[in-house]
């Protein structure tokens, strides 16, 4: 593929956001329900390797198709090792409001800290769609961190 081929496909859809969560199910009227997301670290409570039974894209797209073929979705560990590699079709209903991929991945063993890499592509080769970090934490700490900066819903706040 030349340049400018390649050039053209990657301007055919913009990625607007990206979410990574435990899970995601779509409500009756359409609208998503992304359960235990991610602010950019997954802080484990366990020692490495830790198997996570689901671990979920939500990534929202502004489009300018409606068939792209396939979505594929990569998953490095630190080392740039492999692991996950998902694909699927990535066919949207409309170009008037943004398309949305889910990418399900499970089980997914994380034998590293550090940063993890994500890519994405939709119909052609896959681009780095961002990172997050992998950290060992201390059994309440992030808990208590969100008491502090939530004071007010202490109260409906529980520990998972």
């Amino acid at each position: 593929m030349d340049g400018a081929t390649v050039s053209k496909m990657v301007r055919s859809y913009g990625v607007r956001s990206w979410l990574m969560c435990d899970d995601i199910r779509i409500e009756s009227n359409g609208k998503y329900l992304l359960i235990g997301v991610y602010s950019g670290t997954v802080r484990l409570r366990r020692p490495l390797p830790v198997t996570l039974s689901t671990l979920s894209f939500w990534i929202q797209l502004d489009l300018k198709k409606l068939d792209y073929g396939d979505y594929e979705l990569r998953l490095l560990d630190s080392r740039s090792q492999e692991v996950a590699h998902l694909r699927g079709p990535a066919r949207f209903a409309r170009m008037d409001e943004p398309g949305v991929v889910i990418c399900l991945t499970g089980p997914l063993t994380l034998s590293s800290y550090g940063t993890y890499s994500v890519e994405f592509g939709l119909g052609h080769p896959l681009r780095r769609l961002g990172t997050f970090a992998v950290h060992s934490s201390e059994k309440e700490t992030p808990f208590k961190a969100t008491q502090v900066t939530y004071p007010a819903l202490a109260g409906l706040s529980r520990q998972h």
